[in-house]
C-alpha cells in the first residue's frame, strides 16, 4: 500500500509520519511539501501543490490513499483571500478529481462552524463559517461529500480542532496562543495569555490527532458527511492549573483580547457521536493531554 501525504513536513504531517513509521512500517509513503529540513527516510515531492505536475505525481496510479493535510492557515488566509482560494479550495478540488475511484482523507477544520457558536455543538450543528479560511474549508467539504455520494472517491473529510502544541509563535495561526501557553510553561518564560481564565477551547494533542488521521487512512470506512474529530473542551484556567503540576507557571498571566476570546475562547461542550462510532478518540483527560504535549515538545 502507498499513502501519499501532503503537508508532510508540517506540524501535523510530521506527527502522522511518525505514527505510520511506528505502527505500520510496511506501508510505503510518498511525502509532499514545499520544503523538507534534512533527509527523509521516504520518497519526497518538493514543490507547490498548485503545480499540476505535483498533483499528477501525488495521485499517480501507485497511490492507494491520499492524506491531504496541506493548507494556508486561517490568519494568513484572511490576509490573502486569493492565496487561500488557490491553496485551500482549488488544490483540494484538483486532488479529489485526480484521485478518482480511490481513498482520500481530507483534513478539514472546526472553522466551518464560525465564530458565534450555539450552547452545544454536535453532528447536527450547521456550519456557519465567518472567515475566508472557514468558507473555503466548507466549500471543499461540500465538494468532497458530493464526490463520495457519487462514488467518485472513497474516504472521509475530518474536521480538526485546535491541535497542540504547534511550534512557538506559529505563523498564520490565530489560535497559536493555545500552543504558546505550553511552550512558555515548559520554559518558564513570561507570557500574557490573550483570553481570561474562564475562556474555553477544543484541544487535541498532535499525537492523538495523528492517531486518528492514520486510523482513517487505513480503514475502509467512508462517510457521506463531514466528521468532527473528538476534542476536550478545555477551560484555559484549568489548563494553566494542570501545567502547574508539571512545572513553574508563575510567569504566565492573563490579558484578554476581545477578538481572540470571541474567536478562539468561547467553545461550548462538544458531542461527536459520528466520530465516536468510527473509533476516533480524544486524549481522554486534560492531565493526559498535558502529559502528552509536554513529552512531545
Amino acid at each position: 500500500m502507498r499513502i501519499a501525504i501532503t503537508g508532510a513536513a508540517g506540524f501535523v504531517g510530521q506527527a502522522v509520519v511518525r505514527q505510520l513509521r511506528q505502527s505500520r512500517p510496511d506501508v510505503d509513503l510518498l511525502l509532499a511539501d514545499r520544503a523538507f529540513t534534512g533527509p527523509s527516510a521516504y520518497p519526497t515531492l518538493v514543490g507547490d501543490l498548485t503545480d499540476p505536475a505535483i498533483v499528477r505525481a501525488l495521485c499517480a496510479p501507485e497511490t492507494d490513499v491520499l492524506l491531504h493535510l496541506a493548507a494556508l492557515p486561517g490568519g494568513a488566509a484572511e490576509r490573502d483571500p486569493q492565496a487561500s482560494r488557490a491553496i485551500n479550495l482549488d488544490v483540494p478540488l484538483a486532488l479529489i478529481e485526480a484521485m478518482a475511484g480511490r481513498r482520500v482523507i481530507l483534513a478539514g477544520s472546526i472553522a466551518v462552524f464560525g465564530g458565534t457558536l450555539p450552547t452545544q455543538v454536535d453532528d447536527s450543528t450547521p456550519p456557519a463559517p465567518a472567515s475566508v479560511y472557514g468558507v473555503h474549508k466548507y466549500m471543499v467539504e461540500i465538494a468532497f461529500t458530493d464526490a463520495v455520494r457519487r462514488g467518485a472517491i472513497r474516504g472521509m473529510a475530518l474536521r480538526l480542532p485546535g491541535i497542540v502544541a504547534r511550534p512557538a509563535a506559529a505563523g498564520g495561526f490565530g489560535s497559536a496562543f493555545l500552543s504558546d501557553i505550553f511552550h512558555a510553561a515548559k520554559a518558564g518564560t513570561p507570557y500574557a495569555i490573550p483570553v481570561a481564565p474562564d475562556a474555553t477551547s477544543w484541544l487535541l494533542s498532535a499525537r492523538s490527532c495523528a492517531a486518528n488521521l492514520v486510523a482513517a487512512a487505513l480503514s475502509d470506512a467512508t462517510a457521506q458527511q463531514a466528521v468532527t474529530i473528538p476534542a476536550l473542551q478545555v477551560r484555559i484556567g484549568d489548563l494553566v492549573d494542570t501545567l502547574a503540576r508539571f512545572g513553574d507557571v508563575g510567569a504566565l498571566s492573563f490579558k484578554e483580547d476581545a477578538t481572540t476570546r470571541r474567536t478562539f475562547g468561547s467553545y461550548p461542550p462538544l458531542t461527536t457521536r459520528r466520530a465516536d462510532d468510527l473509533g476516533f478518540r480524544h486524549d481522554g483527560s486534560l492531565t493526559q493531554l498535558v502529559e502528552t504535549v509536554l513529552a512531545d515538545l
